[in-house]
């Protein structure tokens, strides 16, 4: 297939895209490769109009570049990187669909082409990239990549809810953590928010702003939001971004997507990892930004937590299956899921083996799916 310079060519994983010719996926050059695109992932190929491009799996479609890739933000990139007095940190929000993944990816790639040292923060704890789904990353990003998942984060803060919704401060405060230690490292912060934006979820993200003080905030999608924001918070430049057409994922799509990145963190089917037992009352349990130094397994295998004011119950039959993050001295360093308890011990399985910490979510994962469950007061 031939293709004309003023088309962009869409691609929706899983698929493995064979190219010949000058092309770039958001402004890396992927001239002559095999590109991947992930289960549920839309990447746009830009390219010259002789380029060749074949493609296995998956769905692809040609669109205008009036209305999809890179073409629509150029211009707010090159404002950013180049008219910005002092830029140190780029918020960007907006509601979901509307592109917030691939406009990080792509400000992160020219930040790199122009010589900048990007970092970035992924505060999208239901469909991120770096960490896994409860949890926010931060990481440096050295090499242009075409998906945010190709980055290890170095910077993990467990939230233990896949929506913001009841764990706003939570999330504001764990951004706040990670960019403190990560903008000594990197002369750009760029911060990708969640598509909470919504009814009460706009002033959640104006008042995550005037915690974060970005130097420009960046509201892709519909321009009501942009307005509302751009009235409330006079602190910063606000700038307007268009989303992308025909690039909305389904619920099965984000289910799929979210479970990868789950599997990605325990292993498929929970993985070649080892269960590992732990003893509960020697345990310090995390739980919606609570910390419990007390707990004890019921009789008949419920898990309490406890503190001054205050008494968690979980019951075994929800107990089991729930996704965790495993720490020490209050830092993240590995994940698991609770297979089973008994005779006041816990049993994980996990690749970390020495931990003391246990930060509890709101997931459960089965081997073949992930639902969500509240915790029982």
């Amino acid at each position: 297939m031939v293709l004309f310079s003023k088309e962009v060519f869409l691609v929706k994983g899983p698929a493995i895209v064979r190219l010949s010719g000058k092309v770039w996926v958001l402004g890396k050059d992927v001239s002559d490769s095999n590109v991947y695109v992930d289960v549920g992932k839309i990447l746009p190929f830009d390219r010259d109009s002789d380029c060749k491009i074949s493609c296995t799996g998956g769905e692809s479609w040609l669109a205008s570049s009036s209305f999809v890739g890179t073409s629509i933000w150029k211009d707010i990139v090159q404002r950013i990187l180049f008219d910005v007095r002092i830029l140190r940190t780029v918020l960007i929000m907006g509601n979901s669909d509307t592109g917030k993944s691939t406009f990080a990816v792509y400000l992160i790639n020219e930040a790199l082409h122009n010589g900048f040292r990007p970092c970035i923060i992924d505060a999208d704890i239901g469909q991120g990239d770096l960490a896994p789904p409860n949890a926010i990353g931060g990481a440096i990003v050295s090499n242009q990549i075409t998906d945010l998942r190709e980055v290890n984060p170095q910077f993990i803060e467990f939230i233990g809810n896949i929506s913001p919704a009841g764990f706003e401060e939570i999330i504001i405060k764990a951004v706040k953590k990670i960019s403190k230690n990560i903008r000594i490292l990197s002369d750009i912060c760029i911060i990708n928010t969640d598509g909470y934006v919504l009814k009460n979820g706009i002033d959640y993200k104006i008042r995550m702003a005037h915690e974060i003080k970005p130097d420009v905030v960046i509201c892709l999608g519909q321009y009501s939001v942009f307005g509302t924001f751009r009235r409330n918070f006079l602190s910063s430049l606000v700038l307007y971004g268009k989303s992308p057409i025909n690039t909305i994922k389904s619920k099965i799509d984000r289910k799929q997507r979210r479970l990868t990145q789950f599997l990605r963190y325990v292993g498929g089917n929970y993985g070649s990892t080892a269960i590992i037992s732990i003893k509960i009352k020697e345990t310090v349990f995390v739980y919606k930004g609570k910390t419990y130094h007390r707990s004890q397994l019921g009789r008949y295998g419920s898990l309490y937590l406890m503190d001054r004011n205050n008494i968690v119950r979980i019951q075994r039959k929800k107990l089991v299956g729930i996704f965790v993050g495993l720490g020490s001295n209050s830092t993240i360093i590995g994940f698991g899921i609770i297979v089973s308890a008994s005779r006041g011990r816990l049993y994980i399985k996990s690749g970390i083996s020495k931990f003391d910490e246990i930060y509890l979510s709101n997931s459960r994962i089965g081997q073949n799916d992930q639902s969500e469950l509240r915790v029982i007061n």
